[in-house]
């Protein structure tokens, strides 16, 4: 029994049946035959003989559709069958006359049979059992072993020896010819469903390679016909558009894509060159503004005539790159205009710094009258102003190399703080938190940059609580960040700083680290904005939290990378 795991062969499967059904059409008409036959001559004929070698054969059949059923070894089922067949066939030979039977040629259907069923050498094998089991049954009954029966009227011919050898020659020389041709036309019939099968195989392959092909595809692809209107789009045609493909096909083109250039190239003669290149702006399904790449070729249908059944459209959405050359070109521009202002700036600090040190050096040794010593301290005082000013700027603009080292971050917040506690912008009203884990945090960085970073912060607290209130400052380790789209499991340092003040309305919270935005009377407008460049660039982050008459936090997280030291001292 075969293994019911391993699928069996379907065509040869089909074969069998085929046979089978065959088989049992030919005995049923045959049998209709033999009572017409017995109607019509005069004398009666012998049936019984007959009627047991086709009841066999019925029998036989029955008996092959159960090993079919039972799930049997195809093979052996189909030599079973045209065993079965050869014995029959001598049967129905030797109760139909013998040698004067006209039922030889059945020899040949089951030949024929086995070369349906089974390989080549079966057949030539159906073949040689077929001859000799004629040539026997013919040569006991020239030397009278045997009697046949006669179910025809027997001749009154005597047949002498050399007419039973050529009569066995001929029916032997037929059953090989049969095999030969019927094996030839079988083997080649096999051949050719094989390869019909393979090829089938490699173009179902290559056509669901084809389709997996276009419908992964990033850019969208859809075919139209010589008007124009849509026949098929793939899912990033239906994505980029904004449009189902059940509700785009049938229609124009441009009314998917409406661009311009696209209408006219459709509208007016297609007998131009293609490929072509389109581009441009436009409004798809949705409201949605996207810039397209668009790439027009002709859809061949015959290729010996090169003639075109439609257009391929593959297009793709360029609106990120094109926003991300014009911010490109504008941080170039803003490059070019930031070096040409910082050089402005050092060249106007350096006249600016003798020409403060002369005024000082006039103010101290003049003897001035009440009103010109006013104007004098004026003139000194926004002389500073302005000094700060173009130190800020610069500072800013072009930022000092980080000069790492081991810095006790707990400490440097502790004596940024106590520096705020005694300056001259602090109100005793105005309460002061600092908050860390037990020990110091130790980092390695730049400690002029985080002093710079934590004053700024802690004093823009100070100053948006003009009535008092309370400042927390806050330092901790953490094993990951997440604020906004930025998001990382990667451990650090925390600090986050705290105020009562009068907050930031959210219309302006992007605004606040823009370079001289301020809301201060007195401000630069540089102090957050260098506070995040200093951030970014030691790799960390910045976020802010506000309520307007509630308060501002902010909080700046600093990752490991790059900082090996942040243990507990």
């Amino acid at each position: 029994m075969i293994d019911r795991n391993e699928p069996p062969d379907k065509e040869l499967q089909l074969r069998i049946k085929t046979i089978m059904v065959l088989r049992a059409l030919f005995l049923a008409g045959f049998v209709i035959l033999i009572f017409l036959f017995q109607k019509d001559v005069p004398y009666h004929a012998p049936v019984g003989p007959l009627s047991v070698a086709i009841g066999s054969a019925f029998f036989l059949s029955m008996v092959y559709a159960l090993f079919l059923m039972q799930g049997r070894d195809l093979f052996l089922i189909a030599s079973v069958q045209v065993a079965g067949d050869l014995a029959v066939v001598g049967g129905i030979i030797y109760s139909t006359g013998g040698i004067e039977s006209p039922l030889s040629f059945l020899y040949s259907l089951a030949i024929i049979a086995t070369s349906v069923m089974l390989p080549r050498a079966a057949t030539y094998l159906a073949a040689s059992v077929a001859s000799i089991s004629y040539g026997l049954l013919i040569d006991l009954e020239y030397y009278n072993v045997i009697d046949p029966v006669y179910f025809f009227i027997k001749s009154r011919v005597a047949y002498e020896g050399g007419y039973v050898f050529y009569i066995i020659f001929i029916n032997i020389a037929s059953f090989y010819s049969v095999a030969f041709l019927s094996s030839l036309l079988s083997h080649r019939l096999r051949l050719i469903k094989e390869e019909l099968a393979v090829t089938s195989s490699d173009l179902k392959e290559l056509q669901a390679f084809h389709r997996n092909v276009v419908q992964n595809m990033g850019n969208g692809l859809l075919t139209t016909g010589l008007d124009g209107n849509i026949t098929s789009m793939n899912p990033a045609a239906e994505e980029i558009a904004g449009q189902s493909s059940r509700e785009s096909l049938g229609k124009p083109c441009h009314l998917l894509l409406p661009l311009a250039e696209l209408r006219k190239f459709f509208a007016e003669n297609k007998n131009e060159r293609l490929p072509r290149l389109i581009e441009g702006e436009c409004v798809v399904t949705g409201g949605k503004s996207i810039f397209l790449r668009i790439k027009i070729s002709r859809l061949i249908e015959d290729r010996e005539t090169a003639q075109a059944k439609g257009y391929i459209c593959v297009f793709e959405d360029l609106t990120e790159i094109r926003n991300m050359e014009k911010k490109m070109a504008q941080t170039e521009q803003l490059a070019a205009l930031g070096r040409f202002s910082a050089g402005l700036a050092h060249e106007i600090r350096n006249p600016l710094a003798s020409l403060s040190g002369s005024i000082q050096v006039l103010y101290k040794g003049l003897d001035l009258e009440e009103n010109y010593r006013r104007l004098m301290e004026i003139v000194v005082r926004e002389t500073d102003r302005l000094n700060r000013i173009v130190t800020d700027f610069l500072h800013y603009a072009h930022p000092r190399k980080k000069q790492e080292t081991v810095v006790d971050l707990t400490q440097l917040v502790q004596d940024v703080l106590a520096l705020i506690r005694n300056g001259a912008d602090y109100n005793p009203s105005i309460n002061l938190e600092f908050k860390s884990q037990t020990g110091h945090l130790l980092i390695n960085s730049d400690e002029q940059l985080l002093r710079q970073v934590i004053w700024n912060l802690c004093i823009n607290g100070v100053q948006a609580m003009p009535l008092g209130g309370t400042l927390k400052v806050v330092l901790e380790k953490t094993a990951g960040f997440e604020r906004g789209k930025f998001q990382t499991g990667q451990g650090g340092l925390a600090l986050t700083v705290q105020d009562e003040g009068e907050g930031i309305p959210p219309e302006n919270s992007e605004k606040i680290f823009q370079p001289f935005y301020t809301t201060k009377d007195e401000g630069f407008g540089l102090g957050l904005a260098t506070v995040r460049q200093i951030v970014e660039n030691m790799g960390g982050v910045i976020a802010v939290d506000s309520q307007v008459a509630k308060g501002t936090r902010f909080v700046i997280f600093l990752p490991c990378a790059g900082f090996p030291v942040a243990n507990e001292r």
